[in-house]
């Protein structure tokens, strides 16, 4: 399941020594004995692998950061922000927005973090009017500069992207990260192109785990490997903050802090299970609230306009790799059930319009079911999260034939039949396709 935002996590206590070495400049080495791999920082290799993120809201304040030494003029009070990206004394990235009543808002971003917010660019903001009304602004990214080191003294630095957009109502900026390290892991002898990515925005890769996990809050570190050697990240994302599985063994990973070094070894010690913890969507028995997404093909589509049919909702992104693995499953369930007064609706939430158009036409000979679009967009106002509760996709509903809810199923994993499941006790035949 990948999940829509959550606060903070970190790596084991023990590789803590390994990595406060390495964050004073001492070589990590492998667990096992071998030499830890070399990743380069790429600042677009999320983007360029369309990986999803974890937006991040970020407090504006009234009060002028100290580090800022140079000012736009603005034509309104700004508020300001500071994110800090890396453990380096160089670490802070400041940030302004301007926005005005009568006229565009501007954000102002230290690029090159010299406290000079007027040699970064005009701080033009792309604005944008959906549908429904709703002001976005955004998406803007920029290339950043991450510092590493400790005492006060920097030992690295790395090239770091982040994007940010922000909804003028609820009033509050956010932002995610579009960089990541790239190199190789070996596994089994063999070499494989892997990327290495974390989810707090703050360009630090050696986060252990917290109670925050136990909570289900806390944003992954993630490895994605791609083991068949096709361009794609078939097994992942894997949480490396513990122990995990990747290639039907079990591993451990030291990662020195700025992502730059590392090394994975064999462990005899349990798998942990970090995935984000499911929260509650509608309960059984509730009726399913109505809503109206766009069409695939035109005009709208109501949840109503389905009323005396059972209904298979699957809540999904194109961003999103569990509900890329999930999709297969959701075609076999509508080829399972025609001719019995079941419809299947994949509504794509969370996502932008533009990835959507791409997706559905590029995916149209192996899906037939019905395609829509959440006109919300990215927003808080998604009729997912909105309406139905849900917290992370893909999650799936079995709506009766009155409308309510008989089954809200989060995930999906290989064999999974909860689906099928729940059509069965309305009564539906799952027919094997033919």
């Amino acid at each position: 399941m990948t999940r829509i935002p959550r606060p903070y996590a970190r790596l084991s206590a023990a590789a803590g020594l390994a990595l406060a070495a390495a964050t004073l400049g001492v070589a990590a080495g492998a667990l096992g004995g071998g030499p830890p791999a070399l990743f380069k920082a790429d600042p677009d290799a999320t983007t360029q692998a369309r990986i999803g993120y974890f937006p991040i809201p970020l407090a504006l304040a009234a009060k002028k950061p100290a580090g800022i030494t140079k000012e736009p003029a603005y034509r309104a009070a700004p508020k300001y922000a500071v994110i800090r990206l890396g453990n380096g004394p160089r670490s802070a990235v400041f940030i302004a927005v301007d926005e005005p009543a009568d006229s565009d808002y501007r954000i102002y971003v230290d690029a090159n973090q010299n406290g000079d917010l007027t040699d970064d660019g005009d701080g033009a903001w792309s604005k944008k009017v959906d549908r429904n009304g709703r002001v976005m602004y955004g998406v803007n990214s920029y290339k950043l500069r991450a510092s590493y080191g400790a005492r006060g003294r920097e030992t690295a630095s790395a090239p770091y992207g982040l994007s940010f957009y922000r909804f003028v109502a609820p009033d509050r900026l956010l932002y995610y990260r579009t960089g990541a390290r790239v190199g190789q892991v070996t596994i089994d002898g063999k070499a494989h192109k892997a990327l290495l990515v974390e989810n707090d925005a703050d360009a630090l890769y050696n986060k252990p785990v917290t109670d925050a996990d136990k909570a289900g809050d806390a944003r992954p570190v993630w490895l994605l490997v791609d083991l068949n050697d096709d361009g794609k990240y078939a097994s992942g994302p894997v949480d490396i903050r513990a122990p995990f599985k990747l290639a039907d063994r079990a591993y451990e990973a030291t990662v020195t802090p700025d992502g730059s070094k590392v090394a994975l070894a064999p462990t005899t010690k349990p798998v942990a299970d970090l995935r984000p913890k499911p929260k509650p969507v509608l309960a059984d028995g509730t009726v399913a609230p109505d809503f109206t997404a766009q069409k695939w093909g035109g005009g709208d589509l109501k949840l109503s306009d389905y009323r005396g049919k059972v209904v298979v909702l699957d809540f999904w992104a194109t961003w999103c790799g569990p509900c890329q693995r999930s999709m297969p499953h959701v075609e076999k369930v509508w080829k399972a059930v025609q001719g019995q007064d079941v419809a299947v609706l994949g509504v794509c939430v969370w996502d932008e319009k533009p990835a959507y158009e791409k997706w559905v036409p590029e995916n149209k000979d192996k899906y037939t079911f019905q395609f829509a679009y959440d006109p919300a967009g990215r927003s808080d106002s998604s009729i997912a999260g909105k309406l139905f509760g849900v917290s992370g996709i893909p999650t799936t509903f079995v709506i009766d034939r009155d409308g309510k809810v008989a089954a809200g199923i989060v995930g999906y994993d290989d064999g999974d039949t909860r689906v099928e499941d729940a059509l069965r006790k309305l009564g539906v035949k799952i027919e094997e396709p033919k």
